[in-house]
């Protein structure tokens, strides 16, 4: 459906224009026909589309968020209190044994809704991002037949352009003579890599310092993949000259390319007490972009995730980078890092790019517009379209957008919005919120009952598990998550607790978890959502 936004229209275009008043018009075909002055006349096809004039009250229309970094399948898990932090690297914490231990606390949990609720948990996911402004997310969960088309973009199986299978990931590591003789060979400059990549402590402890064996030797191995479309995730273990190598690679491909950092601070703090060293990749040459990671560790959406980082950037690296740059980290520099794929920007309002919007009140008006996206909670979402069609919002907005079959949300106390989450194309297959909700509640109540419901399913069914019309399962990305047993050999461990649906928003409970923590680095994120600036 075509849309007109009038308002304060940040850009984050290669000038990071600011028109103000401008226009954004979305296109029927999920493209922006244009981002223009708001008196210039509009593109030809307009006539008769929705117009919203924010003008009057100085919202914001920026580019929807673009969370390049998380593991989709965990995410209506809460904060993982996990007692053997800081851990030395990422293959320490999936061995934790100790209550709450790994297995029972996040790899069951997760593993039951996958099976036994796959769509409730897909439009759970969804609706947690649009409550944060995202309108794309990286993480697909593995499942048994395509998942793509959902309320938001899922980077890793997204076909930009149409059809096409353009983003390569992997949350764990391969093979040296696999990324050397298999991948590096797809990175031909029309596909990106998303790569976890040391993860882990800079230096063993206790002192005296020793540089970790394992994180490092990832990197190595990575080296022939150093080539344009490289994206790595986390790289908390890598010093500046292992940053400068990389970089310079890429450069002797391609010049004008740049590698891309995924830098999750949440969640490197909460697991390792230390995170990237963003300065030294930034003045390296390669790009920064802003991950959630998943929220057995992390924040609840990227929206989050830009304050911890405003947060160490002002407290520990001097403020190092600007506002603008903060920003550019959810919106033009994961909208770059893709484009090497996709062509058509995500990140970025001009002609040609994305029709994914959001807007943003304008809260603190004496502030800049970059301040205020770095400030803005989730009560500052009025408006996320995604794809051309608006998702997510006030019920007057979502009304003059011409959102059609909306439920009402409360993503916390006193924030009201609607939602459209059946898919125009399919609705009869996909779940509304209410139904969602409920589907997920059912199985945090019977757990066993759900799965051995979910793995009779899988057997009665008998046919290939890619088949269009099989029963879904989800089943995670991490070091466990292996493909669901169709015989239902595994069963539900006694006594299994699926915790209830983590909250959409920054809540009271998160942030005791966070105090509890006592990292300083994270609880400081607690200033951003009390009266008043952080």
């Amino acid at each position: 459906m075509a849309l007109v936004l009038r308002g304060t229209v940040v850009t984050f275009d290669a000038e990071h224009r600011i028109l103000d008043p401008g226009a954004v018009y979305a296109g029927d075909d999920g493209r922006l026909a244009a981002v223009q002055p708001a008196g210039q006349a509009p593109p030809a096809g307009f006539a008769d589309a929705p117009v919203i004039d924010l003008t009057a009250g100085g919202a914001l229309i920026l580019p929807g968020l673009v969370d390049l970094h998380g593991h989709l399948q965990y995410n209506s898990l809460p904060l993982w209190e996990a007692v053997g932090v800081p851990y030395l690297h990422h293959d320490r914490w999936v061995d934790e044994k100790h209550p709450p231990d790994y297995a029972t606390t996040v790899t069951w949990p997760a593993k039951v809704l996958g099976t036994a609720a796959p769509q409730a948990l897909l439009t759970y996911i969804g609706v947690k991002a649009l409550v944060g402004g995202s309108t794309s997310v990286q993480g697909a969960p593995r499942s048994t037949r395509p998942i793509d088309g959902g309320l938001v973009r899922i980077v890793d199986v997204e076909k930009l352009p149409a059809g096409r299978d353009v983003v390569l990931t992997a949350a764990l590591q391969q093979d040296a003579e696999v990324l050397r003789d298999e991948t590096a060979a797809r990175l031909d400059g029309s596909r990106v890599l998303i790569y976890h990549v040391a993860e882990g402590r800079r230096a063993a402890v206790p002192p005296p310092p020793k540089p970790v064996p394992l994180v490092h030797r990832e990197f190595a191995d990575l080296a022939p993949c150093f080539r344009p479309g490289l994206i790595c995730v986390h790289g908390t273990a890598l010093t500046s000259a292992e940053f400068a190598a990389w970089q310079q690679a890429v450069a002797g491909v391609d010049a004008a390319e740049r590698g891309t950092v995924v830098w999750s601070p949440f969640s490197n703090h909460w697991l390792y007490h230390e995170t990237t060293d963003v300065v030294a990749a930034a003045e390296r040459g390669l790009r920064i972009a802003l991950g959630s990671d998943w929220s057995p560790s992390g924040t609840k959406h990227v929206l989050g995730e830009l304050k911890v980082a405003d947060g160490i950037n002002r407290h520990e690296l001097g403020g190092h980078f600007d506002d603008r740059a903060l920003c550019d980290m959810v919106t033009a520099n994961p909208g770059d890092a893709l484009a090497t794929a996709w062509g058509p920007q995500v990140g970025r309002l001009a002609a040609g790019s994305a029709a994914d919007l959001l807007v943003l009140e304008r809260h603190e008006p004496a502030q800049d517009e970059y301040r205020n996206l770095i400030e803005a909670t989730e009560r500052r979402v009025l408006l996320v379209v995604s794809r051309g069609v608006p998702r997510y919002g006030t019920a007057a907005l979502m009304t003059a957008a011409g959102a059609r079959g909306t439920n009402a949300i409360e993503p916390a106390q006193g924030i009201r919005r609607r939602v459209a989450v059946r898919a125009p194309d399919a609705p009869d297959t996909v779940l509304d919120w209410p139904a969602a909700k409920r589907a997920l509640e059912k199985v945090r109540q019977d757990p066993r009952a759900a799965w051995r419901d979910a793995q009779d399913a899988l057997a009665a069914w008998g046919g290939p598990l890619d088949d269009p019309d099989a029963p879904l399962v989800l089943f995670g990305d991490m070091p466990e998550g292996e493909a669901v047993s169709v015989a239902g050999t595994d069963d539900v461990p006694a006594g299994l607790v699926v915790p209830g649906t983590d909250a959409l928003t920054h809540d009271d409970a998160f942030f005791a978890a966070v105090e509890r923590s006592g990292i300083p680095a994270l609880t400081r994120l607690a200033e951003y959502y009390r009266p008043g600036p952080p």
